[in-house]
């Protein structure tokens, strides 16, 4: 037996120990059997955006209830569909309105458990009103897909209600998203319309290339030719004291998102406006395009292990 107390927490390290020595060790998945695992694609947004429409319509079923009340979806709702012989597994979760509106009790677990699965997939879709613009909240939910390190899409659904559309009136559209959400100008934009199918089979496309991008890796020398054009390009600014910042080289250390670390002289000396000119470029010339990337800057040591 294991003594345990479950309010203070006291012996459930030993009783895990326990339990999991029984179990197999897990195998690590190559990037074969990543690409030919089932895409985890997370619907976000807020109520009445149509998320629970456009998942009837990918599924090409009436999976999930549909109505005008916002809050119908309750929790979140699993849906596998199988496209060009590959399967993705949707998730249908509950509309996240602003913290203060949300009340205690359901509504609140409802989005603890929306934002749960948004943490569990590979892609978000980000699905906004194309009648209503992008809102505050819409704001909140496209930083915590970056702050997740999640792949991306946005969906302006309802272009069909838009009246009098033209090349002018969707150019700005596109140009108002890229201002209102900067912290997603990596992400691609699809105008859809979940009632009538315009363009929804294009969103499989769009999630295949965002994910692929999500899971790429970069060779370190690849790496280190451009990051020395791009410093070629711009040096790191002095301070004002007179101290300069010093770029040796860099290496991809994980993907999903990609994460790049730079090792460097002192990571005080690169200001946040170099390092956002760091991440721009990087994405320009590896085409990081659907995904964020993660950019570390590190002191580099000697070889005892003693920073420079």
């Amino acid at each position: 037996p294991y003594p345990v107390s479950g309010i203070h927490g006291t012996g459930m390290g030993d009783l895990m120990d326990a339990l999991v020595a029984p179990l197999p060790l897990p195998v690590e998945r190559s990037d074969e059997d990543e690409a030919k695992s089932p895409l985890q694609v997370a619907i976000l947004g807020k109520p009445n955006v149509g998320k629970s429409s456009l998942l009837n319509r990918l599924a090409r079923t009436e999976r999930a209830i549909v109505s005008d009340v916002a809050g119908t979806t309750r929790d979140v709702l699993d849906q596998s569909v199988i496209c060009n012989k590959r399967k993705y597994v949707f998730l249908d979760t509950a509309g996240v309105r602003r913290k203060t509106k949300i009340g205690k009790g359901v509504e609140e677990l409802m989005v603890k458990r929306s934002l749960k699965a948004a943490k569990r997939s590979d892609v978000c879709l980000l699905v906004t009103d194309a009648t209503e613009g992008v809102s505050d909240q819409e704001t909140r939910l496209a930083q915590f897909i970056v702050d997740s390190g999640r792949a991306c899409v946005i969906i302006v659904n309802k272009w069909d209600a838009v009246a009098h559309k033209d090349d002018r009136l969707y150019r700005t559209s596109r140009q108002e998203i890229q201002s209102r959400l900067p912290m997603l100008a990596w992400a691609s934009q699809l105008y859809v319309s979940a009632k009538t199918g315009l363009k929804t089979q294009q969103i499989f496309g769009a999630l295949d290339a965002a994910a692929a991008k999500h899971r790429s890796r970069v060779s370190t020398s690849v790496l280190n030719e451009v990051l020395e054009d791009i410093i070629r390009w711009q040096k790191p600014p002095a301070t004002t004291t007179g101290k300069q910042g010093s770029v040796y080289y860099c290496a991809q250390v994980s993907s999903r998102p990609p994460t790049i670390v730079i090792f460097c002289n002192d990571p005080e000396l690169f200001s946040n406006s170099y390092r956002r000119y760091l991440e721009s470029q990087l994405r320009k010339s590896l085409g990081f395009e659907g995904t964020p990337i993660r950019l570390l800057l590190r002191r580099r040591r000697e070889r005892g292990g003693v920073e420079q």
